[in-house]
């Protein structure tokens, strides 16, 4: 008897964990691309970009004038790509890859000059510079959340 209420319990505790706990689910990530133009001439700041001011003037010391020229967000289940050509026509391509950790693995493909995976703290930007745009170069400012 005391064997049969063993078994029991061990189902209901199993059944309990399996049939009332949430499914494990593909995290999802919000992506948002913001493009900058970073000019050496003039000395104005976008304030639309007020929250990167200090990482930009630190990380891009040679450029004095930053201004938002395009912003987009989108969110990705893992594995899952989204393309965007950004100013000046280069198309960006960013995948998914899951965590790894408490760090966000996504693919970064632009154009045909780059293609690298890289891991990002959720809510960490970081930039990705060297396209030219008009008399400026681009850098791109990339948040995953």
């Amino acid at each position: 008897m005391r064997t049969l209420l063993n078994i029991l319990l061990t189902v209901t505790v199993v059944a309990g964990i399996l049939g009332f706990s949430e499914p494990a689910a593909a995290q999802d990530v919000t992506v948002r691309i913001r493009s900058i133009g970073a000019c050496t001439e003039g000395k104005a700041f976008d304030s639309e970009l007020d929250d990167l001011k200090g990482k930009l003037k630190k990380a891009f010391r040679g450029y004095s004038s930053f201004k938002l020229i395009d912003d987009d967000q989108f969110t990705l289940s893992k594995k899952q790509s989204h393309t965007e050509t950004v100013p000046g026509g280069t198309k960006v391509k960013i995948t998914f890859h899951g965590t790894a950790g408490n760090m966000l693995r996504l693919g970064l493909a632009i154009g045909d000059k780059l293609q690298t995976t890289l891991r990002a703290s959720p809510g960490s930007t970081f930039f990705q510079a060297g396209l030219d745009y008009k008399d400026c170069m681009l850098i791109l400012a990339i948040t995953a959340k």
